[in-house]
């Protein structure tokens, strides 16, 4: 990996102004756009499951774009249950396309944030795969993915509490192309395991570059 600074840009969608870093290399074998988990619990790009990712991406040599949502730390608007964070992440897709139009593009995220990410990802044609970390599939409908031809990572914890593991394989086995990395004892948020986050992340990306 070849780092450079980490810069605060500004991505511009129909809230306005979203706040976001990225993380430029010297020669990208992809872009990655990383989500954050819910916004009414907290949820930034600071998310430590988002910073593991990402950095497990760029080691990789992916560069990543995370950033906020609408309402989520310096980015305008407020909370709109999926549907305005959908046009964010659109927004940002926007971005990376301006700033990188001939790099392969990785999409997904934690949580409320994969959610959001892959409904978008799966049916544009542009985005070349798709990582999916402590998917909610208590809290939200996945079914959008079913027969969804692209590169999906799942990883998740048998004991997250906002996902029943056996609900996550389920879901996999309706993709040709799923990987479900499954993390014993791990709980929604990785806590004290927050490692196989980073490392999942880079392998599965080498892999998924090296073909």
């Amino acid at each position: 990996m070849n780092p450079r600074a980490l810069r605060h840009v500004d991505i511009y969608g129909s809230a306005g102004r979203l706040e976001a870093l990225y993380r430029e290399l010297q020669d990208p074998a992809a872009v990655a756009i990383v989500c954050h988990p819910l916004t009414t619990g907290g949820g930034t790009l600071h998310n430590k499951v988002v910073f593991r990712a990402a950095r497990g991406l760029e080691s990789a040599n992916v560069a990543t774009l995370r950033f906020n949502f609408r309402g989520a730390g310096g980015s305008a608007g407020h909370f709109e249950r999926g549907d305005g964070e959908h046009d964010d992440f659109l927004a940002a897709l926007a971005w990376v396309r301006k700033t990188h139009p001939e790099k392969k593009i990785i999409a997904g995220g934690f949580s409320f944030g994969a959610w959001v990410a892959s409904r978008a990802a799966c049916t544009d044609p542009g985005i070349h795969a798709i990582f999916i970390i402590g998917a909610p599939v208590n809290n939200y409908d996945f079914g959008f993915l079913h027969g969804c031809e692209k590169p999906i990572l799942f990883l998740h914890g048998t004991k997250d509490e906002h996902g029943d593991v056996a609900k996550v394989e389920k879901l996999g086995q309706h993709m040709r192309n799923a990987e479900s990395i499954i993390v014993t004892g791990a709980d929604h948020f990785f806590t004290k395991q927050i490692e196989a986050v980073e490392e999942t992340m880079r392998t599965w990306a080498e892999e998924l570059l090296a073909t």
